[in-house]
């Protein structure tokens, strides 16, 4: 892809060229890029997937800037990358789910008011995480919401039941960004 800063040859240019380029401006230069093709033959079921995903982040996306809320539009707006605005931030939010990255049992005992901390990122902020705590024979023993630490990627569950077998326990962490999207990560003890 070329850019001009509208030289005295390209000038103010817009547009498709023979069907072969495509001449469009941003962040004041003129860009001048490949056209693209018409696709040929029906999209396959994971294509289909994609474009449905892309719809829904350009209605969220939409739904950002119409709506009332002007807390999260300061928010995504403090923290647009270079040449991106409100609406494709929050569009690369949607399509960006959090990441459970580690789930660490070193304080859990299986004694109540033991602690197990999650590490939990996203693009923009995770919201909330979830951990549910299941017996080795597969019986929910307890879930609840962990609490954010000061680092702001460090999440802190406290637990409320006794687990006295460890062995085979298993630990699920759920974290969820603005958007809805959740990310999951489950340790086997």
């Amino acid at each position: 892809m070329a850019n001009s800063n509208n030289s005295v040859i390209t000038g103010k240019l817009r547009g498709t060229l023979g069907k072969e380029l495509v001449f469009r401006e941003w962040d004041g230069k003129t860009v001048v890029a490949k056209a693209p093709k018409a696709r040929t033959g029906l999209a396959t079921a994971p294509q289909l997937k994609i474009q449905e995903n892309f719809t829904l982040a350009a209605k969220y996306g939409t739904s950002v800037m119409e709506g009332t809320d002007q807390g999260i539009r300061d928010a995504y707006t403090s923290r647009l990358n270079p040449r991106q605005n409100l609406f494709s931030r929050a569009v690369a939010d949607f399509l960006s789910p959090p990441v459970v990255k580690n789930i660490g049992t070193s304080a859990y005992n299986g004694v109540a008011g033991s602690t197990i901390t999650i590490r939990a990122i996203d693009d923009f902020r995770v919201t909330g995480v979830l951990v549910e705590i299941f017996a080795a024979s597969g019986t929910l023993l307890e879930k609840g919401n962990a609490v954010q630490q000061n680092n702001g990627i460090d999440w802190t569950y406290t637990t409320t039941q006794a687990n006295a077998v460890l062995a085979g326990s298993k630990i699920n962490a759920i974290a969820t960004d603005v958007p809805g999207n959740t990310g999951t990560l489950v340790v086997t003890l």
